[in-house]
């Protein structure tokens, strides 16, 4: 046997934000099967958005999760049935009030190889239309801020944004020439 392969696979759905997956698999060059665990949560979008005016939208909000507030890129999941762009285009609109001109997808990315089986797509937008800016206490606390190329690389400099993710999609933007550090 020259690959690792699943013989069976267990599924528990008593979590509404993602599945549990038990799978026992057998390893090359090993006989005896070994259980693995992993977590799918649905796929998730995030967009490195710049504005007409040259500026790039972060939201500024409060993660129970890391007990903290984040500066992140505009993201969230994708729903059954949307397709990736779509579910960017409108994130973008219910996170920020913003239109969108143009969209490039940079990538696809896997979140965590060794737990999750998510993926995120990765997004560059342009042309962004900035419509009213919504009020953080009717946005879920979510404050929007647009920011020029030197304020997101001095935030990233100074450890303030830390969303690996999104450091990655900044990273595919840069290396696919779509944002560039003076």
């Amino acid at each position: 046997m020259d690959k690792a392969h699943i013989i069976k696979k267990k599924r528990d759905k008593s979590i509404p934000w993602f599945e549990q997956i038990e799978k026992t698999v057998i390893l090359p060059h090993e006989t005896a099967k070994q259980v693995y665990y992993s977590i799918k949560p649905p796929d998730y979008v995030t967009v490195l958005a710049h504005t007409k005016e040259g500026k790039y939208i972060i939201l500024n909000q409060y993660r129970p999760a890391v007990e903290d507030y984040t500066i992140e890129l505009p993201s969230g999941h994708v729903e059954e049935g949307e397709t990736p762009e779509a579910a960017m285009i409108r994130e973008l609109r219910e996170e920020t009030g913003c239109d969108v001109e143009s969209v490039t997808l940079l990538g696809e990315l896997i979140p965590d190889t060794g737990r999750l089986e998510n993926r995120l797509w990765a997004f560059y937008a342009e042309g962004i239309t900035i419509n009213e800016m919504p009020d953080p206490a009717e946005n879920e606390g979510i404050e929007v801020r647009l920011v020029t190329v030197a304020d997101l690389i001095g935030m990233i400099e100074l450890g303030k944004m830390k969303h690996a993710l999104d450091l990655g999609v900044i990273t595919l933007a840069i290396t696919k020439k779509h944002f560039k550090i003076t």
